[in-house]
């Protein structure tokens, strides 16, 4: 087994397709199906069921595909731990944000590595709090906000914040009144993610709590873009920390109205348990974590209460 061709067979897993990872990895199609073919004699499991709309992966599949991630990051490690050093830190860190609030870290976090460790490159990825934790503990994230409990608890978290949940509204359809019952969710249109994101999850626990049952959105959709455009288009409200449309509130376009009983997260700043990070890593965590809070402190980021450090 050679680390080209657990690279191959990532790049596949993640493509879904023999013909896109051939063309992205600039190899013979044959020649990549011949590298399956090798790892699949060596062992003794089928790896990939090819369909029509692409590959899909095996049982067998699933587990080399997730142990390949975390040696191939183990590789990475090792080359940035080689050529850097601890005052000038040079290497590729990849940082996973939860896509409701990755507008509040990615810029900012660009500026400042840029200023102060110009050897260190970031790679962002914005996922839903699953994959967050899936990314982290296979390796393929250095680090990560994680904005669930559940998961933050099986890595090296540091509680960074405690995040309020506004019902986000077009301007001109926001209920009346200082604050929104939690009850009266269940009669309004509501744009949400899946079952299995984290803020559905809070929002149908906290509804069962009061006695009104699990919500039934009228907008389905596991992504920020969408959800954040059938609001403006007036056909849904939805529930989002401030920091995920703070542009479009002080634009005028959104607004957001405190939920009652309050509805909350708290946001842990995490890396992979019993992992030693690079240099490059620790940089970024501890740049990170200092942006974080000075934001707040800065009144750049509402809705938000700092935990001690």
């Amino acid at each position: 087994m050679e680390l080209r061709q657990l690279r191959y067979f990532v790049r596949i897993a993640e493509l879904g397709s023999l013909s896109r990872a051939a063309q992205v990895l600039h190899v013979a199609q044959p020649a990549l199906s011949q590298h399956v073919a090798q790892l699949e004699s060596e062992l003794g499991h089928r790896l990939l069921v090819r369909r029509s709309t692409g590959v899909q992966l095996t049982e067998q599949g699933a587990i080399l595909y997730r142990h390949a991630q975390r040696i191939l990051g183990l590789m990475g490690q090792v080359r940035d731990a080689v050529n850097q050093s601890v005052d000038q830190p040079t290497g590729t860190v990849a940082v996973g944000l939860p896509q409701s609030t990755a507008c509040q870290y990615a810029m900012p976090l660009l500026e400042a590595v840029s200023a102060r460790h110009p050897g260190v490159a970031l790679e962002f990825f914005d996922e839903i709090s699953g994959n967050l934790l899936r990314g982290v503990d296979s390796g393929r994230l250095d680090l990560a906000v994680i904005v669930s409990d559940e998961d933050a608890a099986l890595l090296d978290a540091v509680p960074v914040m405690d995040e309020t949940l506004f019902l986000v509204s077009r301007h001109d359809l926001a209920p009346a009144g200082a604050a929104m019952p939690l009850a009266g969710l269940a009669g309004l249109p509501l744009a949400l993610p899946g079952p299995e994101h984290g803020v559905r999850a809070r929002v149908d626990a906290s509804l069962r709590g009061v006695g009104a049952g699990s919500v039934a959105p009228k907008v389905v959709a596991n992504s920020m873009n969408i959800m954040r455009q059938a609001v403006l288009a007036g056909l849904a409200h939805t529930i989002l920390p401030w920091g995920a449309v703070s542009e479009e509130i002080e634009r005028g376009l959104l607004a957001a109205t405190p939920l009652e009983p309050a509805l909350g997260r708290r946001v842990w700043l995490c890396t992979g348990r019993g992992v030693s990070p690079t240099s490059a890593g620790r940089a970024v965590f501890a740049l990170l974590l200092e942006l974080m809070r000075s934001r707040v402190r800065d009144g750049l980021w509402k809705g938000v209460a700092l935990l001690p450090p």
